[in-house]
């Protein structure tokens, strides 16, 4: 197999595991078997790190049933192949060219080599912040649930959240931590650290050594800073009215759900009594999502920070697209409008399908659909509440939506592709001038 197929194979077999485990009565707080298809959802949402849930993660599955989601969310957060290195390397073997190329697309990386160190510092790396984050979290929810429920609730949701998952152990999300801005805030930085990416997170802890970032990493931090001040600002204004004269906790709550839209999936409120304007504000920071090579989906921010860049360029009328003294490929260019035609391209194929198949709600518009099927392709999490009700169609759509948004649009079709019979750089064709705008 090539290596996306490889990619593909791998993260299904972790899923039709995780399924049979989660469909076995032992798994059900009831001791009662689940039906397959939920089971499986809930895998494929665990696997691919996105929090729509079906039925309730805390009501419904029981301490062997939430540690099987965690295990899903932490081999779908980091990649199975992490696992698989750390395997080898337990084994005492090397890894295999095949393998090293595995490596490489799994996590977007430019080269093959190193691939394998470069894995096990992920898992050291993410392993520390996860166990940061629920020291941090304990200090809250050990004094709020008590001892044994407050550790496991800091792991589970440290790692959900790190993970990129949107997952919690409690009724309504963080509903209850509304007002309660440390518990938010160490929230979001949990979020935003699983967004940011590996290749980020090594250039800035080598930048000692290198005294230089990369441009990919120039990139993604800077439009990381604008979509969260952005976002804060604009959530800020449009929740104007909400604001109680507690400034710390306002500005909180707007700076965590300028977050957790780009793939965290964990929200303090009901999304249905939002104005329009924030839910298209939600829609457009799930589409645009993470930083490449993170637990995060969406079309990423550097795909988003390219197109951006090549608009400027177009409007200025210039012919190459530059950006810190660095011109941009056309080769990039290209693929961030691939990429984004595809992610539209699948929104709207999918909404269309939704609305044939799905009963809204009296009072709901599309907004309804549309919202549930740009969470599941970004691997959010967020949800109008369409979830729950989904027909067996709308739960297998959703589940497609989930899995590809989490393996990636191009590694989906690099794997179903064939390779070309002919050199096509070896024949020229005449040029002919379209028409178009």
């Amino acid at each position: 197999m090539k290596p996306p197929q490889m990619i593909i194979f791998g993260f299904l077999s972790v899923i039709l595991i995780g399924s049979i485990l989660l469909a076995l009565p032992i798994s059900d707080q009831n001791d009662q078997a689940t039906s397959y298809i939920d089971s499986l959802f809930m895998a494929v949402s665990a696997t691919c790190v996105t929090g729509l849930a079906v039925v309730n993660t805390a009501e419904h599955w029981n301490l062997f049933g939430q540690v099987a989601i965690l295990v899903m969310v932490e081999v779908g957060g980091l990649g199975f192949m992490s696992f698989l290195v750390l395997l080898l390397k337990m084994g005492g073997q090397h890894s295999s060219f095949k393998s090293k190329m595995l490596i490489r697309d799994a996590y977007n990386f430019t080269s093959i080599k190193g691939g394998a160190k470069l894995v096990k510092s992920i898992v050291k790396l993410s392993l520390w912040i996860q166990a940061i984050g629920a020291v941090l979290l304990s200090f809250d929810f050990i004094p709020r649930f008590g001892l044994e429920k407050g550790v496991w609730y800091s792991i589970f949701h440290a790692i959900s959240a790190h993970s990129n998952a949107g997952f919690d152990l409690f009724d309504n999300s963080l509903f209850q931590f509304r007002d309660d801005p440390y518990v938010l805030v160490i929230m979001s930085l949990l979020i935003l650290s699983g967004s940011f990416g590996f290749i980020v997170w090594f250039d800035l802890l080598a930048i000692k050594r290198r005294h230089r970032i990369t441009l990919h990493t120039r990139l993604a931090l800077t439009m990381t800073a604008a979509l969260v001040v952005t976002g804060t600002v604009l959530y800020s204004l449009l929740n104007v009215r909400s604001y109680n004269g507690h400034l710390l906790n306002y500005l909180a709550q707007n700076f965590f759900l300028s977050i957790t839209p780009r793939s965290g999936g964990f929200s303090f409120g009901d999304y249905n009594v939002s104005s329009y304007a924030s839910l298209v504000l939600t829609m457009i920071l799930m589409f645009i999502g993470g930083t490449s090579g993170s637990t995060a989906g969406g079309v990423k921010t550097t795909t988003f920070g390219v197109l951006l860049l090549n608009i400027k360029t177009i409007f200025g009328n210039k012919e190459k697209t530059i950006y810190h003294e660095r011109r941009l490929s056309r080769r990039t260019i290209s693929r961030v409008y691939e990429i984004i035609f595809m992610y539209l391209a699948i929104i709207f194929t999918s909404s269309f399908v939704l609305l044939i198949t799905e009963h809204l709600p009296r009072n709901n518009g599309i907004e309804y659909v549309f919202f549930e099927v740009i969470s599941a392709l970004a691997t959010v999490g967020l949800s109008l509440g369409l979830t729950p009700d989904l027909t067996d169609i709308g739960k297998i759509i959703i589940m497609l939506l989930m899995f590809i948004g989490r393996i990636g649009v191009m590694t989906v079709i690099y794997a179903a592709s064939r390779p070309a019979k002919i050199d096509e750089d070896l024949i020229q064709y005449p040029d002919e001038e379209i028409i178009v705008g």
